[in-house]
């Protein structure tokens, strides 16, 4: 399975995407938080270059959030960085690339909720470039850990011994959000239980 995750500079289709994160990952390999962690693919975009060459859109409130945000996850996505900063038709190939690698086709590709789609599928069919997944393999983390372990928010405790989100997460890094995301679909528990 895949795992994906965006982070944006607006909530709708037309948004510049800042950076983009994936995880492919077996459940029946039990991996760790840093198995996930350390086998993310990652990259980091041009946003510049969007909003000329592409006419991609920011919103002023997505702006405001931003600025309420940890300097650890400004550094990662949203502060320019001429270093690591790609055009995203660069940035999208290397994913290609790299999902590819895991020769697994027909496997679902989770994202929480279904923003990060759109705006995936908005870029596709603006460049005009073919899906890196099909439409039809998507899947919702929140409604999946909600049905799964009887919550309402899309958050549920981790079944897994050693890891604690409070110290290994640091919300809104692409990396961190999809690891997260794995390992509360894989070691998910109902909030009622009683910790392992």
């Amino acid at each position: 399975m895949f795992i994906f995750d965006v982070e944006t500079l607006g909530k709708e289709s037309n948004s510049v995407i800042l950076s983009m994160a994936a995880i492919y990952f077996d459940p029946e390999t039990k991996p760790s938080y840093e198995d996930l962690y350390n086998s993310a693919f990652f990259v980091k975009f041009d946003v510049e270059d969007q909003v000329r060459r592409l006419d991609r859109k920011i919103g002023k409130t997505t702006m405001q959030w931003w600025a309420k945000q940890c300097d650890i996850v400004k550094a990662k996505s949203l502060k320019p960085n001429k270093a690591l900063d790609v055009k995203f038709e660069d940035g999208y190939e290397a994913m290609r690339k790299w999902a590819e690698s895991k020769k697994d086709d027909q496997c679902y590709v989770w994202a929480r909720g279904n923003l990060d789609q759109l705006v995936l599928d908005s870029f596709e069919e603006q460049l005009e470039i073919k899906p890196i997944w099909p439409f039809n393999r998507w899947r919702d983390v929140r409604t999946a850990i909600d049905i799964l372990y009887n919550t309402t928010n899309g958050y549920c405790p981790v079944n897994y011994k050693g890891f604690s989100a409070d110290a290994k997460v640091i919300k809104h890094n692409p990396v961190d959000d999809c690891a997260y995301d794995a390992m509360m679909l894989m070691y998910g528990a109902d909030p009622k239980d009683p910790p392992f």
